[in-house]
């Protein structure tokens, strides 16, 4: 068995990403992703876990770059993407789910405690707090969900949509919102220490 962790991944400052392994890379398959600053402002992308079906019928993780739809090059990075709908979740230490797969893709984010996910050849992946993961196994035999540590696990799930699913949404105001009346259309947001031009 492989064991390796998500890295803490900020949630509030847009959707970043990190693999660490808790081995050395030795030990480490050759396909392992390799490790990512979980938060990196001057990249042009965002880059998180990506959970998703291969053609062997496994489920496999990759670093996967999400559209970018706002942000200050060299400071800041943002995506945002369309939702169905959003859950809260949680769960009691020790409960398990055998191998299954997601019906739509959906970001994970693990909001306290802690969530083992566990692949067919044996390699396994901790989510904690902050961890965000994109699940996209939609087809194949899946992955298995534990929760682990003594702590409830509390999970956020924002299921996106079946088709098009990371198709960039390129407003940050509401669907239907006229303009003027969307608050992000008039935020200035500038540096601590920097003056407003």
């Amino acid at each position: 068995m492989i064991a390796r962790t998500l890295g803490n991944l900020a949630a509030a400052a847009a959707l970043g990403g990190a693999l660490f392994a808790t081995q050395t890379q030795a030990q480490a398959p050759a396909s392992a992703p390799p490790p990512v600053s979980p938060i990196d402002p001057g990249a042009e992308a965002l880059a998180l876990a990506h959970l998703y079906g291969g053609d062997d019928g496994e489920s496999h993780v990759e670093m996967l770059a999400l559209p970018r739809t706002g942000g200050q090059p060299g400071r800041s990075v943002q995506t945002r993407l369309y939702a169905t709908d959003v859950e809260i979740g949680d769960t009691l230490p020790g409960d398990f789910i055998d191998y299954h797969g997601v019906s739509t893709p959906r970001l994970l984010i693990v909001l306290a405690g802690q969530l083992e996910v566990g692949l067919g050849d044996g390699t396994k992946y901790v989510l904690s707090k902050g961890d965000i993961v994109l699940a996209d196994d939609v087809t194949g035999r899946g992955h298995t969900s534990r929760t682990i540590g003594t702590q409830p696990l509390r999970i956020l799930t924002v299921r996106l949509p079946a088709t098009n699913s990371l198709a960039p949404k390129l407003s940050s105001c509401p669907e239907g919102m006229p303009a003027d009346k969307c608050v992000s259309n008039s935020l200035s947001i500038r540096h601590e220490g920097e003056t407003s031009k």
